[in-house]
């Protein structure tokens, strides 16, 4: 039997069944069933993704040490050529000229010929080389290395100033005198392609120089003193690249003045 009351409905009789509709949980503001499960599958996919982040981190800042050693190495193997090839100039060129003595048409423009190249290979082979070799311990110290030599890369400015007189006199020996010297050398580079070392030398530390501050910017290192070497060593190709024209713009005026005035024969343009 079935009273109507205040509160509702009561049910006396047990064998009476009221089949009421489900509750939806959702619209009552009550959390599904499975919300412990989707709020872990949640927090699992945030986690994972920090770990991908991290590893990502981990493994760019592995590659960017690598790739920046790699360049350290790649710039003290090639300071070790590059003052083989200087040597190859002074212990073999010079000093055989000296020793040897130079023909009649050349007697006086044999210091044209090499410039300060004896300058630049003293400083390379008893200085430079050693300290970039100490970078391999203590890499924080190659940016300060080249930004507080800026001065004393200065030679090399001197040194393409006078590189277009130098290759007016070498084109006309190269295949005379120097090369009888090259043969009795046993070099396999001519004169001129070993003089031109040093031009691509203050070209190629810039080079360097920017690829190794790339890696370090990736490796999230403190790259001011880098930066500042790298400005230095922009610098200094430009200064050659200007000199070089202006020794090439006084060499075409000394020429052509010897044209009209042959009695004046000046640095080997006559």
């Amino acid at each position: 039997m079935i009273h109507i009351t205040g509160t509702g409905l009561l049910i006396n009789n047990p064998s009476v069944c009221l089949s009421l509709p489900p509750q939806d949980t959702q619209s009552a503001g009550l959390p599904p069933k499975d919300s412990d499960s989707v709020l872990m599958d949640d927090t699992s996919s945030q986690w994972s993704a920090v770990a991908e982040t991290e590893e990502e981190r981990r493994k760019t800042l592995i590659v960017s040490v690598c790739s920046s050693r790699y360049v350290l190495n790649e710039l003290i193997e090639t300071e070790k050529d590059y003052v083989a090839d200087l040597g190859l100039i002074v212990e073999g060129y010079m000093a055989t000229m000296s020793s040897r003595g130079v023909p009649e048409g050349m007697k006086g423009k044999d210091k044209i010929v090499f410039g300060n190249i004896h300058q630049i290979y003293d400083w390379h082979k008893d200085y430079f080389l050693e300290e970039l070799e100490k970078c391999l311990e203590e890499p924080e110290n190659l940016a300060q290395l080249f930004s507080k030599h800026e001065r004393r890369l200065h030679m090399y400015v001197v040194y393409c100033q006078n590189k277009p007189k130098s290759e007016h006199i070498v084109s006309e020996y190269i295949d005379t005198y120097f090369e009888e010297l090259r043969q009795q050398l046993g070099h396999r580079l001519q004169l001129n392609d070993l003089l031109i070392k040093p031009v691509q030398r203050i070209m190629k530390y810039q080079l360097l120089l920017k690829d190794l501050l790339t890696y370090c910017v990736k490796a999230g290192k403190d790259t001011k003193e880098l930066e500042k070497a790298v400005e230095v060593m922009c610098l200094v190709p430009k200064r050659c690249d200007d000199m070089m024209n202006v020794g090439r713009l006084q060499g075409f005026e000394v020429c052509l003045y010897s044209s009209f005035f042959p009695a004046y024969v000046i640095c080997g343009c006559g």
